[in-house]
């Protein structure tokens, strides 16, 4: 287990330890989310890379999207929580975009990681970008999350 650290701490984790970015985000806020570290972790596993390496939807934002699903989420069927659910995503989605510019992974790093010739690309254009879009996504739930 590691100590809460601030967003920006948070986002060099992932490369000292060896985390993506979606492992990142969601174990950052797993203590406040009464969330096992570990099963936070094991849960994101998959989500690095845009969704399994596809270079679709960041990491971060998935991450971030399922740590509002732990806060404002629902498990019965119900107009209203579902109507806050969207809207707290919608809120999440429009603060990262307007922060980080797009939502994507292949667009984030201006590689496609899924394409065999521009991956080769991806681990400096990580190493150089993701810290920034995962403080990005840590600071944008910090403040969501209070509510």
């Amino acid at each position: 287990m590691v100590d809460k650290m601030t967003p920006e701490t948070a986002a060099y984790r992932l490369f000292d330890m060896g985390f993506d970015c979606a492992q990142t985000v969601l174990a950052h806020f797993a203590d406040d989310l009464d969330l096992e570290e570990e099963t936070a972790l094991m849960i994101t596993s998959a989500f690095g890379g845009g969704i399994a390496g596809t270079g679709n939807m960041c990491g971060c934002v998935t991450g971030a999207l399922m740590a509002l699903g732990m806060k404002y989420g629902f498990t019965e069927p119900d107009a209203i929580a579902k109507n806050i659910m969207t809207a707290k995503n919608n809120e999440f989605l429009a603060k990262f975009k307007e922060r980080c510019g797009a939502i994507n992974c292949r667009e984030l790093l201006g590689v496609d990681v899924s394409d065999p010739e521009q991956a080769a690309e991806a681990p400096e254009r990580i190493q150089a970008r993701c810290p920034h879009f995962v403080t990005a996504a840590c600071d944008i739930l910090e403040e969501m999350l209070e509510d």
